[in-house]
């Protein structure tokens, strides 16, 4: 191969790259314009998380912020709305209202533009839900492994990660694979099974993201 032919292969090369870039940063700028603010504005009884009127959150489609997962999982499917620049088909466009899986505890969600496009990341306390009513959690713990990842994860999830979580808390977790496996936890937590799985105390999965998938095993061990 002469030197010109090179050198035009070589320049196809990096406008190929420059172009894959382009199209990346234009993805980044519309995924990560906006996030969420939740307020708490009402609490029925007491939260046994914790939540209280006035508690405020950050959140995103993949950032519970601390957030019960119990309340996060309720409203996320309205929450990726607003987060896509969506709109409600009811009330304010740009905000809902939302409850608690137990009806406790409800929020005003809203969207925020960000100054710049960023990744919303917080850390999550974890609060100790053994004690307070429910026999699933007293009995059981539920881990989560990433078994595999599709190209890269925007979480941060990674081959052989284990991470402990609950219906109550999100952990280290991105919400949008909490969502997918909220339902299956419960499953565990409540001494069930899945049919199709061999181990009765272990469910396999991936996340929603088809492009970066992550796929996974839960699984619940006793305490």
């Amino acid at each position: 191969m002469s030197d010109k032919n090179e050198d035009f292969i070589q320049e196809l090369d990096r406008e190929n790259r420059e172009n894959v870039e382009d199209y990346l940063e234009k993805i980044r700028r519309e995924a990560y314009r906006y996030c969420e603010e939740a307020t708490v504005t009402a609490v029925q009884g007491e939260c046994p998380y914790g939540h209280k009127k006035g508690d405020c959150f950050r959140l995103t489609n993949m950032n519970s912020d601390g957030m019960c997962g119990s309340l996060y999982q309720p409203i996320h499917t309205n929450l990726v709305t607003l987060h896509y620049g969506g709109t409600m088909p009811w009330g304010e466009p740009e905000s809902f209202t939302g409850t608690c899986m137990e009806g406790r505890v409800t929020v005003r969600v809203k969207r925020i533009e960000l100054p710049k496009p960023t990744v919303v990341r917080t850390e999550n306390e974890t609060v100790d839900m053994t004690g307070r009513g429910y026999d699933g959690v007293d009995k059981y713990r539920i881990f989560l492994e990433t078994i595999s990842v599709a190209n890269k994860c925007t979480w941060g999830h990674c081959e052989g990660q284990r991470v402990e979580l609950d219906p109550f808390n999100v952990g280290k977790v991105c919400g949008f694979l909490y969502w997918e496996l909220y339902q299956y936890m419960n499953v565990l937590l409540s001494g069930a099974h899945a049919p199709w799985e061999a181990d009765p105390d272990i469910i396999h999965g991936c996340c929603p993201d088809p492009f970066n998938q992550v796929t996974y095993r839960l699984i619940r061990e006793k305490r």
